[in-house]
């Protein structure tokens, strides 16, 4: 291999450096700082460019292609966490306008997902009412099994009523727990919607207010009919 301690380029004839028929009109050479920033050429990449940048030049020495340096272990990985963020970032775009494109095909106005949102609270209702009655009917077994100790007073409890009401007052703590959540769904059912009417409106261009649903009239109260008027006797 041809190697080359070269004074700046600029010094050098390109023509004369070139002008051996070795190199040929497809002759390349590869040049790069050394550790003591130097110029060193060659027509193969000379060992003092490994683990370097280096440059690589057509046969009248003009750039033609440059090759970075190879990445430290920090670069690397470096390299390796920002090409996951990008990813984790187009996934979440990706996801949003897959999103976006459901809501638009699912409503086509608000009134829509003003609809929604009341047959979804109509339910979550319908399911409270369904646990507090559980609630109320485990709370009934419950007092109905305690109430048998009162035959044992003095006495230690039989081992199967004490599991009996064991196991009742844990049926009647979970059931407290669902009424709890479905309570806690008013909240989520609301706010879902709330969300979806907001970026509905962001994505359908909509800047005037959001109506309201109008108030319902306040009755007004009875006006008293005036007292008859006695007629005067002549």
């Amino acid at each position: 291999m041809r190697r080359y301690s070269l004074l700046p380029l600029s010094l050098i004839s390109a023509a004369a450096l070139f002008a051996s028929p070795v190199f040929a009109q497809e002759a390349r050479i590869y040049c790069c700082d050394d550790a003591n920033g130097r110029k060193v050429c060659g027509d193969f990449v000379p060992k003092e460019c490994e683990r370097r940048a280096y440059e690589e030049r057509d046969n009248k020495g003009y750039v033609i292609n440059k090759v970075e340096a190879p990445l430290t272990p920090e670069q690397q990985a470096r390299r390796a966490a920002e090409t996951e963020r990008k990813l984790v970032e187009e996934k979440a775009k990706a996801e949003e306008r897959r999103r976006n494109l459901a809501l638009l095909s699912t409503y086509a106005s608000e009134a829509d997902i003003d609809a929604a949102r009341d047959r979804s609270l109509r339910e979550v209702d319908k399911l409270i009412k369904e646990a507090e009655q559980a609630v109320v009917n485990a709370e009934k077994n419950l007092a109905k099994t305690s109430a048998e100790k009162e035959f044992y007073k003095g006495k230690e409890l039989p081992s199967d009523l004490k599991s009996k009401i064991r196991d009742l007052e844990a049926a009647t703590a979970a059931k407290r727990v669902v009424l709890d959540t479905r309570k806690r769904d008013i909240g989520l059912v609301t706010a879902k919607f709330a969300d979806e009417r907001k970026k509905f409106r962001e994505l359908k261009g909509i800047t005037a207010p959001s109506p309201t649903p109008a108030k319902p009239a306040e009755a007004k109260p009875a006006v008293a009919a005036p007292a008859p008027v006695e007629a005067k006797k002549p």
